[in-house]
């Protein structure tokens, strides 16, 4: 059994200009491994479960973080907050896990689902597109090792963000039922993907993980707006100096999407 752990960045019903949805892939006995070492990274230093938007903004909301930044004090913060994360990078960097995903240009995306309601009936929004390819690239790198076992996918419990997965999921199972250019490549997510579980982040390092990845590629596409060529040796890290990346759907990436639509007047309506 395989699974895909996942999250996101930029929230479902914001106005955020760049919306993600990212994580990681490989077979069960892999996140065995993973999660042991993950967990005792967060038991040497006491960490509660790895949020980027809280380690990066402790002061914005009072929880764990919060109190944890509180305790130890800014300057031992600063010094040790990027001793950790560079050791949560070495464990994703050294586990045989592979980074899926996207970072989707929200703003071009609502602007052509505003004038195209096919390709708002194919991709929804900014979260739902991002999942498609998530979904789509975690199934072909998985194939690149083994073509019969299969999937499942782990995301974070959060009641609205659930069900949007969870109906996405169903909606790309339901385009193997029809004509389309990618007909094939759905039939294998209807007969691959065969479970999906909603769970809670603080008992499941692969969501965590996901996390990581979700924010630094988010910030890393917004920082692309100005600088292309911007990268991170987190980012680095995080995708194995850049083997396996989350796709970046820029203006010119969406409007190719577009262009190449399956959905037809005919496709029926989730």
């Amino acid at each position: 059994m395989f699974r895909i752990y996942g999250d996101e960045s930029g929230k479902m019903n914001s106005n955020a200009d760049r919306t993600s949805f990212c994580g990681y892939v490989a077979n069960q006995s892999i996140w065995e491994a993973f999660s042991l070492n993950w967990d005792a990274c967060r038991f040497k230093w006491g960490l509660p479960p790895i949020h980027m938007a809280r380690i990066t903004k402790p002061e914005n909301k009072p929880d764990e973080w919060k109190n944890l930044k509180e305790k130890w004090g800014e300057a031992k913060w600063n010094t040790v907050i990027p001793v950790i994360l560079g050791e949560l990078q070495e464990i994703i960097r050294e586990s045989r896990i592979a980074c899926v995903g996207a970072v989707v240009d929200s703003q071009h995306f609502r602007e052509l689902a505003a004038k195209d309601k096919l390709f708002k009936k194919a991709y929804k929004d900014p979260v739902h597109m991002a999942f498609h390819f998530f979904i789509m690239d975690a199934v072909d790198k998985v194939e690149t090792v083994d073509k019969s076992s299969k999937i499942g996918v782990v995301v974070d419990n959060d009641k609205e963000f659930a069900m949007a997965c969870y109906k996405q999921l169903e909606s790309l199972k339901n385009m193997a039922d029809f004509p389309n250019p990618f007909q094939q490549r759905f039939a294998r997510i209807k007969e691959r993907v065969q479970s999906m579980c909603f769970v809670n982040d603080a008992s499941f390092p692969g969501i965590q993980a996901a996390d990581m990845i979700a924010y630094e590629a988010r910030r890393i596409m917004v920082e692309r707006m100005t600088n292309p060529d911007a990268t991170s040796d987190m980012y680095s890290d995080l995708t194995f100096m850049g083997i396996h990346q989350p796709r970046f759907l820029n203006v010119e990436v969406l409007d190719g999407l577009q262009a190449t639509n399956p959905v037809t007047e005919e496709t029926p309506d989730e």
